[in-house]
């Protein structure tokens, strides 16, 4: 029976550590003990190539050792977010991202005036920063008697 697994997916047996794995560890070990210490059996001239090799399959080994224990690198990705907004009163409020959405799309009535609210723009964030939401800017009476001081 054939299996068929992803692309870079190791094989259940692969990934739990099975005998298949366990061979070929085997393998690359007794290839490096055969050819570094049949460069000391063998004539001279061939010694230093018997060497070499039992050192290239050494160097491999190291390299696999430190590929399986080294943690994978997780990726973090941005989030996508969108401005709303509304066309008569200019509130603007920010939000996730939805399946269907493009800027100056028309999302519905303002819950403040009943204007259009329409996405402004999609933009994305770092999720370490904390959402930002602007409200209207209203003249209260306060500030337009300071204004007038």
């Amino acid at each position: 029976m054939i299996e068929i697994h992803a692309a870079g997916e190791p094989t259940p047996e692969l990934a739990a550590g099975g005998s298949s794995q366990r061979f070929w560890w085997a393998l690359l070990l007794t290839l490096i003990f055969v050819f570094l210490v049949g460069g000391f059996l063998v004539g001279s001239p061939f010694n230093l190539l018997f060497w070499g090799i039992g050192l290239s399959f050494l160097i491999i080994f190291v390299v696999l050792v430190y590929r399986g224990t080294r943690s994978p690198a997780k990726l973090e990705f941005a989030e996508v977010r969108r401005l709303i907004a509304c066309d008569q009163c200019k509130v603007e409020t920010e939000g996730p991202l939805e399946s269907g959405d493009h800027i100056f799309r028309e999302i519905g009535p303002c819950p403040r005036c009943e204007g259009t609210l329409y996405i402004k723009a999609i933009y994305s964030i770092d999720k370490k920063e904390p959402l930002k939401r602007q409200q209207p800017k209203e003249e209260t009476e306060k500030s337009k008697t300071q204004l007038e001081v």
